[in-house]
């Protein structure tokens, strides 16, 4: 392998000591599942003696000639902490359930990009939308798609921004997002304008909410307009021939064969 693409975060938290959001484990006086505690212990016994649990991986990446992307999931809004003394008697707070429509959202995100692209000496950051719906929720409600999408523009314009100009070697700025550009418009994502705009280093398309391998991924279109801005495009191999699980019949690995197949269909498609 040449390349580590590390996630940072889940919804409940973030897995490093940041400075701008919560970590995971933070607010928890006790946890349902003991994994969940391991997890925790792990990072705080770490911390305890000084040590970042983050820097440990990027350190030992580096060791062995890897570059290490931070990859961010877009949705969930990982370590973001509101007050609840912020919402009026008998109210809800939606700013969570509307996403980036909310400064406050979009505020939070970027500060934690900052935060791994300056403070930390990786060789870029990869903002991750695909995990929607499988993983996470989405970032819009379907009623704010229309309005917000030059916002999220904007805002991956800002990144790309901070990311390219940092301090020291310019980083890199990669994203996940869906194979096909009506699945990415219709969740807010202009992926054609980022491309055109050359706002990405990278890209990779797939899509959380099944881990089937997809031989024809239906990237064409992905693949020339990247291509035409020097932009490269890594289709993900997921693991699975099927995810079937039943009496008698469980998930299937795909092969050593059926992986090479698929990846020889995307060399065919021109990706790097």
């Amino acid at each position: 392998m040449d390349t580590f693409i590390y996630g940072v975060a889940r919804a409940d938290g973030l897995f490093y000591p940041s400075n701008v959001g919560l970590r995971f484990g933070a607010n928890e006086s006790s946890f349902d599942f003991s994994a969940y505690w391991r997890v925790w212990e792990n990072m705080q016994s770490l911390i305890d003696q000084g040590i970042d649990p983050l820097t440990v991986l990027i350190d030992r990446a580096h060791d062995k000639g890897m570059d290490f992307f931070a990859s961010l999931r877009m949705s969930d809004y990982p370590g973001m902490d509101i007050p609840q003394h912020a919402v009026p008697a008998g109210e809800y707070n939606t700013t969570l359930e509307c996403g980036y429509a909310h400064p406050e959202v979009r505020d939070h995100q970027f500060a934690v990009l900052e935060e791994l692209a300056t403070q930390y000496p990786v060789e870029g950051v990869e903002l991750d939308f695909a995990a929607a719906p499988g993983g996470t929720s989405f970032w819009l409600k379907p009623e704010d798609v229309a309005a917000y999408t030059p916002v999220m523009t904007d805002f991956v314009r800002k990144v790309a921004q901070m990311v390219h100009s940092r301090p020291g070697e310019p980083g890199q700025i990669g994203a996940r997002v869906y194979p096909t550009e009506e699945m990415n418009l219709k969740t807010g994502l202009d992926v054609q304008t980022w491309l055109r705009e050359g706002l990405v280093d990278f890209v990779v398309p797939l899509v959380y909410l099944r881990f089937i391998l997809d031989a024809n991924m239906p990237i064409d279109w992905l693949v020339q307009t990247a291509h035409e801005n020097d932009i490269s495009v890594y289709p993900m191999l997921q693991p699975y021939y099927t995810e079937e699980n039943r009496q008698l019949y469980n998930v299937r690995n795909a092969t050593p064969a059926m992986m090479r197949a698929a990846a020889a269909n995307f060399w065919e498609l021109g990706v790097d």
